[in-house]
């Protein structure tokens, strides 16, 4: 697949806001204030870059991380409330997982 390198670029930011706005339907402001700042310190030099099947790897790590705190926080959960609260962000995070694995797998069959 040939593409121009800024192409990757785009992709990566497009990328970086996908998260972003995941972050804010989550609610998760320790997220979205690291993702803005990835955003504006991005640099597009090759030599910095990751490739995209190694940015996947990186959100699926912090999807997971993420993911064991909210189970510790659900488990610690005093009121019904807060378990849904966390339940409902455990089911979006999932999905998101889901999401991520399934570019992984497409992008280690080209």
């Amino acid at each position: 697949m040939n593409t121009k390198p800024d192409c990757g670029v785009s992709l990566q930011i497009d990328d970086y806001l996908d998260l972003l706005h995941f972050a804010i339907q989550i609610q998760d402001q320790e997220w979205q204030q690291s993702l803005i700042h990835q955003l504006k310190i991005f640099q597009p030099a090759a030599e910095q870059q990751r490739t995209p099947e190694e940015e996947l790897w990186t959100r699926l790590d912090y999807i997971n991380s993420k993911l064991t705190g909210l189970c510790n926080q659900l488990h610690a959960a005093h009121s019904q409330d807060e378990r849904d609260k966390y339940k409902e962000r455990i089911g979006l995070l999932q999905s998101q997982r889901l999401e991520v694995a399934r570019k992984i797998k497409w992008a280690s069959r080209r």
